[in-house]
């Protein structure tokens, strides 16, 4: 069992939300099995360079999620699945990764909703692969839960099974629709939040103004947020891009920013090139925080200052946001809502409520921070 729990010192979790959501998924997954043994609390300290007090804390939520029980003087153990009237109080919880605050804030949102409500929550990370994403709703459908609540994979060219003969119950989509599949969905309004940034950049007096990101226009809030950008330059009798400048990271890196950092060296040292042109853009609308700080690092190895000659925007307010050089302006999504209005809406659709709309769409924030500034003379 050497090895079966992966803590990330980096991530803006906390060690022992991650150590219980690596419990949570090596349950589900089938690599831990009813009634085995885990490691003890010293070998965990060990092995993970993490101390007792967070070993405790993880299991103590684990315990009370009814995922292990302890026997004294013998170890902890993982608990059978529950039978009967609980299992039918369970609602499956799935999302591609678990490494943000983000992410951690759309689970709590969710949980304290369902709680209340009397239903346990089983949590999983499809680990951004619509096999396992499929494989997952397919073994908790056996497992008897009663809905689920999915942030789904990006990746339109595979097969999803979201209903058929082993799975009839709701679900509730995060963040955004799937293509082609109606389904209620729980989301930002991601147009507006874009419209706030643009509003907030031309008023600076921006005209040259860039959308950068990387090559996700098929999911929905990333279109939304170009829309908003190309609507906003047409209104103000400016030239929008066709295409965004693009930086090519595969998705399956998308949400670590050290890996997203080193595998899009090439496209940063590409976009330190082109704002080392005297015809840059003045202004740079990024499709989200992870994606404008790596235009912080272009900047930096273009020796262009921010904001004085550059503005840079990003989009979620991800916590990292308010302590990079500068603090970066973005636009923050309320996630702890979006977990508990999707856990409210499937509630309804479990209680036999039909579907009375598609989106539910809630409002974003503007934050200026200390990345945007006004436009350089004779940069307009």
């Amino acid at each position: 069992m050497t090895g079966m729990f992966k803590l990330s010192k980096t991530s803006s979790l906390p060690l022992h939300t991650q150590l219980l959501n690596e419990l949570r998924h090596a349950i589900l997954s089938g690599r831990l099995k009813p009634h085995d043994r885990l490691p003890g609390e010293f070998e965990l300290v060990e092995q993970l360079g993490i101390s007792r007090t967070t070993i405790q804390k993880a299991w103590d939520a684990a315990e009370d999620e009814g995922l292990i029980y302890r026997v004294p003087a013998k170890g902890t153990y993982v608990a059978a699945p529950q039978q009967g009237p609980q299992a039918s109080r369970s609602v499956g919880f799935l999302v591609p990764q678990f490494l943000y605050t983000f992410d951690g804030d759309l689970l709590d949102g969710a949980e304290k909703v369902l709680r209340q409500h009397g239903y346990r929550l089983l949590f999983a990370q499809t680990e951004r692969r619509v096999e396992e994403e499929n494989r997952l709703l397919h073994t908790m459908c056996q497992e008897g839960v009663v809905g689920f609540l999915l942030w789904p994979v990006s990746d339109p060219e595979e097969k999803r099974i979201l209903s058929g003969e082993n799975c009839r119950v709701p679900i509730v989509l995060l963040d955004r629709p799937i293509p082609g599949v109606a389904l209620p969905c729980v989301t930002s309004r991601n147009y507006e939040g874009g419209m706030q940034i643009m509003t907030h950049l031309l008023e600076l007096g921006h005209r040259r103004i860039a959308f950068l990101a990387w090559p996700h226009l098929n999911l929905w809030p990333i279109a939304e947020r170009f829309r908003a950008y190309q609507d906003a330059m047409r209104g103000a009798g400016l030239a929008p891009m066709a295409e965004p400048l693009y930086i090519g990271v595969p998705s399956t890196e998308a949400s670590n920013y050290r890996r997203l950092a080193q595998s899009a060296q090439e496209d940063v040292q590409k976009l330190a090139a082109l704002l080392s042109q005297p015809d840059r853009p003045t202004a740079l609308f990024a499709m989200n925080d992870l994606v404008a700080m790596l235009a912080l690092q272009a900047a930096r190895r273009a020796g262009v200052r921010v904001p004085e000659d550059l503005s840079i925007a990003g989009f979620d307010n991800l916590e990292m946001t308010e302590h990079v050089t500068p603090p970066l302006t973005t636009v923050a999504q309320d996630v702890r809502l979006m977990g508990a209005e999707a856990a409210r809406r499937l509630l309804a659709l479990i209680a036999g409520e039909p579907v009375q709309e598609v989106f539910t769409l809630l409002p974003t924030r503007l934050i200026v921070r200390e990345s945007t500034g006004p436009a350089p003379k004779g940069g307009v």
